[in-house]
């Protein structure tokens, strides 16, 4: 009994320790990954509501919705959706539709196809990418994140999307908005 216990014991421990030895607290958290072409400095002396009107303009240029802005703390937040055709018959090969006979044919090629054209067909897969812009007293930071969400709105995918040549596409373009746009008075 004792080695058995010893055993227990010994078992316990390797996996209280292993616990100890994962990761840290998300103090790099997903500035971790931002290209530094995602964080610039401020070189123009625009006001921070230039800044963020800038910032929306470019980013509506691009499709975006914008869903929230502060002027006073510098922050836009905007979102867009883009359809994925085809990615849905990748987790849909057959069609999924209600049968005839009630019920879901979901994932199944049985049946005496009678269901077939009743019930919802094909839905294809969304992205849709988040854009957070801060502009600070000195930096501008951006970062982008994207979810792909099927049509019953399981996310499929999720991740940072920070790229450098958007981060360097949209600053420049802010930064030439800024340059060719007068400030009011």
């Amino acid at each position: 009994m004792t080695i058995g216990l010893r055993v227990l014991a010994v078992i316990a421990g390797l996996a209280i320790a292993g616990c100890q030895t994962g990761p840290g607290p998300l103090e790099a958290g997903a500035s971790a990954q931002l290209p530094a072409s995602c964080s610039w400095p401020r070189r123009t002396q625009a006001s921070t509501e230039a800044w963020v009107r800038a910032g929306i303009a470019e980013l509506e240029a691009r499709d975006f919705s914008i869903r929230n802005t502060d002027l006073s703390l510098g922050v836009v937040s905007a979102e867009r959706s883009t359809r994925q055709p085809g990615m849905g018959a990748v987790d849909h090969p057959w069609y999924d539709g209600i049968s005839f006979w009630g019920g879901s044919r979901r994932h199944s090629a049985t049946g005496f196809g009678l269901g077939i054209g009743v019930g919802g067909g094909f839905d294809d897969p969304v992205q849709i990418e988040r854009v957070s812009l801060v502009i600070g007293d000195e930096t501008v930071k951006m970062t982008r994140d994207s979810s792909v969400v099927d049509g019953d709105g399981y996310v499929i995918d999720a991740r940072s999307y920070n790229r450098d040549a958007f981060c360097r596409e949209v600053s420049g373009a802010i930064e030439s908005r800024l340059l060719n746009t007068p400030e009011a008075p």
